[in-house]
């Protein structure tokens, strides 16, 4: 199917394509990418964000992790 992102490769050989965990846009071949892991032990909500992302889309998630992490070591 065109455009399907889980198909096992493109046209010059690459690998699976896949796509950015925010947009849903497909990543260019060697395009910078942004992977957000939040810990097991937090929030189900906050490990629906875990994922791949481009350096932009991640830029709101990562500052917000950060608050997170900052606080979650604050009040344990």
């Amino acid at each position: 199917m065109f455009m399907d992102v889980t198909s096992p490769g493109g046209p010059g050989g690459e690998g699976p394509a896949f796509a950015c965990h925010g947009c849903r846009k497909v990543f260019a071949h060697k395009e910078a990418v942004e992977r957000i892991e939040f810990d097991s032990s937090d929030e189900p909500k906050l490990r629906e964000l875990n994922g791949v992302y481009h350096p932009d889309c991640a830029k709101p998630i990562l500052s917000m992790k950060r608050a997170y992490d900052m606080l979650k070591r604050s009040f344990g």
